[in-house]
C-alpha cells in the first residue's frame, strides 16, 4: 500500500457531504493531488459495512460508471480539482453522529491508497 499522510488523503474528502439518497448513501469527494488514473476501487466501508465495487456508482463529469467496471484497462481518469460523487447503491447504515468512511483504490502512479475519514451526520 503506497504511503501518502493521511493528512493529504483526508483533504480530498468534501466535509459535510456524507448523505442518504433515493438511491443509497453518498458523499464527494475532490481530487487536489493533479491529473491521475485510477485503476480500480476495491471497496467502501461505511461503520464496519463493507460495499465492494459491484455495488459502488462514481458520477463524475456528469458521467455515471459502476466501479466494478473501472480497470487497468478501462482506467478512470480524474483531472486537477475535479469532484465525483460515488453512491454505495442500496446502502442505509448511517447513523447518527460519527460515521467512519474507509475508501480503498489504486492508482496507476501510487498504486494501493486507502482514505480513511469520518463524517457527522
Amino acid at each position: 500500500m503506497a504511503i501518502i499522510p493521511d493528512f493529504l488523503l483526508k483533504r480530498v474528502y468534501k466535509k459535510g457531504s456524507l448523505r442518504e439518497t433515493a438511491e443509497g448513501i453518498a458523499f464527494d469527494l475532490k481530487n487536489i493531488f493533479g491529473p491521475g488514473i485510477i485503476t480500480g476501487i476495491n471497496f467502501i466501508k461505511i461503520n464496519d459495512i463493507n460495499y465492494e465495487s459491484p455495488f459502488i456508482k462514481v458520477i463524475t463529469q456528469g458521467a455515471a460508471t459502476i466501479a466494478s467496471h473501472i480497470s487497468p484497462e478501462n482506467p478512470m481518469c480524474v483531472k486537477l480539482n475535479q469532484e465525483t460523487t460515488c453512491i454505495l447503491e442500496g446502502a442505509k447504515s448511517l447513523k447518527e453522529g460519527l460515521n467512519k468512511i474507509i475508501v480503498e483504490i489504486i492508482t496507476r502512479d501510487v498504486g494501493k491508497v486507502q482514505v480513511i475519514l469520518t463524517d457527522t451526520i
